[in-house]
């Protein structure tokens, strides 16, 4: 699903916010969508920590890029097996902030969120739902995309256990017809390769 240019398809909140930053295996830099401080306070929105876009400061997008980060190594299927002391450190900072509060409107009945420092709060939901997701049953359940370039990750919720990709419809249709391309190179003469552009075998 996208909204306003972010996708969340990833069945968690941390694992949202590690999409801001897609293709992080192409020899290009990445698709950075958190490249703005305007852009960040949009995602907190998007991603309903915050009712309106929060102000967001250089510093703020600063360190919010730097928990993503902490958070993809942290999560990644692969790094994830020798977890670092430093962005275990970055995480921890993060999750003790807390600052989202539901709170009652005049009304009596409907309920808004409020937080005295919204960014900060927002991030450190992101960091709780990391730290949950990292002590849980479901971390052998995060996955990452096996589409080439692509470097989401996702929550395989599947009743087999064995999806592939972040997205069928974005992910899922593109590598299948990439795969047909390659068999039909391959039969042609041509050897496939991998993700990272290696011929298997050399």
């Amino acid at each position: 699903m996208l909204d306003g240019g972010f996708r969340f398809v990833g069945g968690r909140l941390s694992l949202n916010f590690v999409m801001t930053l897609s293709g992080r295996y192409r020899e290009s830099p990445g698709e950075e969508r958190l490249a703005s401080p305007k852009d960040l306070g949009q995602w907190c929105q998007a991603a309903g920590l915050m009712p309106e876009p929060p102000v967001v400061r250089r510093s703020d997008l600063a360190a919010a890029r730097e928990l993503r980060e902490a958070l993809y190594r942290l999560l990644q299927p692969e790094s994830r097996r020798l977890s670092r002391p430093a962005d275990v450190a970055t995480l921890n900072r993060w999750a003790r902030l807390g600052g989202l509060r539901r709170v009652l409107c005049e009304d009596g009945r409907s309920v808004r969120i409020d937080a005295r420092s919204p960014v900060r709060a927002c991030l450190s939901a992101v960091a709780a739902d990391a730290v949950d997701l990292l002590s849980g049953p479901l971390l052998g359940h995060v996955r990452e995309c096996e589409r080439s370039h692509c470097s989401m990750l996702f929550l395989d919720t599947s009743r087999a256990g064995r999806r592939r990709w972040c997205d069928m419809a974005r992910c899922g249709n593109r590598q299948k017809a990439a795969q047909h391309r390659r068999s039909r190179r391959y039969g042609e003469g041509s050897r496939p390769t991998d993700r990272t552009g290696v011929t298997p075998g050399h």
